[in-house]
């Protein structure tokens, strides 16, 4: 009796990922994508738009020639990223995407993202009985935002974190608030804040670079027993800072990059394997940050450990 002819063997799917920085966030994001093909079993080819529109379209144009079967993206824009990706699933390819939400593409099979609210919320619900114990009910707060850049972003960055004080039962007075759109140079912006607000006994700071120059200042001024700093985004001289025993640093909390690359190429390969999915087609899932303390500097450590590891890879 002739044996029976065996099955063809499953097509391996093929998946592009896309970053579009060549910085350390981005290499999470890549290495989330690449833990997720990995898992189950897929090819996947990465590319870096560099932060150029351009080069992303290109990027996909190739990936089309290709016959990619889905594509995970960082975005160049929430806006003028849609219409080359549009055109690539009405090439027949699903796409996913990472780290910010797209306007109007309900196309996507599914997105993953943080959200500041919720990132500034989860800040004001860790700190708000450390700074309890520390100051009492009634709060003295200095803020550093970039409101003149982009004022959406920052105000829920710092909104919601006061809106989780008062939650807790605290009160609050605004000592001190000052705009920057810059990296840099900020130095003399945080002494002046300070030297006008000599009561302040919080700092909250809407970015990592902010988060820095705070508390280098705090520092020099010789304030660090005053003043308690809260920042936003991780980074290596953050870490840094929160190992320092004698950095006013409390905590900060990270944008889980690496889980927003893992779940894009998840979401991908459970799509186009006709299995049910976590995010409904054309949505985007919010994820929580994950905070950095003085309280565990351990996993600070940890964290610290692999950024070396892989930035230098």
């Amino acid at each position: 009796m002739a044996a029976e002819p065996e099955a063809p063997a499953e097509e391996k799917l093929v998946i592009a990922g896309i970053v579009f920085k060549d910085e350390y966030t981005m290499k999470m994001v890549q290495q989330g994508y690449q833990d997720a093909a990995d898992k189950y079993g897929v090819e996947l080819v990465i590319g870096n738009s560099m932060g150029d529109l351009a080069n992303e379209q290109q990027l996909v144009y190739s990936y089309m020639d290709m016959g990619v079967d889905g594509i995970a993206i960082t975005p160049y824009s929430e806006e003028a990223s849609v219409p080359i990706l549009k055109e690539a699933y009405d090439k027949g390819i699903e796409v996913a995407v990472a780290n910010i939400k797209l306007n109007n593409a309900p196309f996507i099979c599914g997105g993953f993202t943080s959200q500041d609210l919720l990132n500034g919320q989860s800040l004001g619900d860790y700190t708000a009985e450390y700074l309890r114990g520390l100051y009492g009910d009634d709060l003295k707060i200095a803020i550093m935002d970039f409101d003149a850049a982009i004022p959406e972003q920052s105000k829920a960055r710092y909104g919601g974190f006061l809106e989780k004080l008062q939650a807790a039962g605290l009160t609050y007075e605004i000592v001190a608030q000052q705009s920057s759109t810059s990296k840099n140079d900020n130095v003399p912006i945080v002494e002046a804040m300070l030297a006008g607000a000599p009561d302040c006994e919080v700092f909250f700071c809407t970015s990592a670079a902010f988060t820095n120059v705070v508390v280098q200042v705090v520092m020099n001024m010789g304030l660090s027993d005053q003043i308690t700093v809260v920042g936003y985004d991780m980074g290596e001289q953050t870490a840094t800072q929160l190992l320092d025993e004698n950095a006013p640093i409390y905590c900060t909390l990270e944008q889980d990059m690496y889980t927003m690359g893992y779940k894009a190429v998840e979401q991908l390969v459970k799509t186009l394997r006709g299995e049910e999915a976590e995010c409904p087609r054309g949505d985007t899932v919010y994820l929580a940050g994950v905070i950095h303390s003085k309280e565990d500097l351990a996993s600070v450590q940890t964290w610290l450990d692999g950024y070396y590891k892989l930035a230098n890879g």
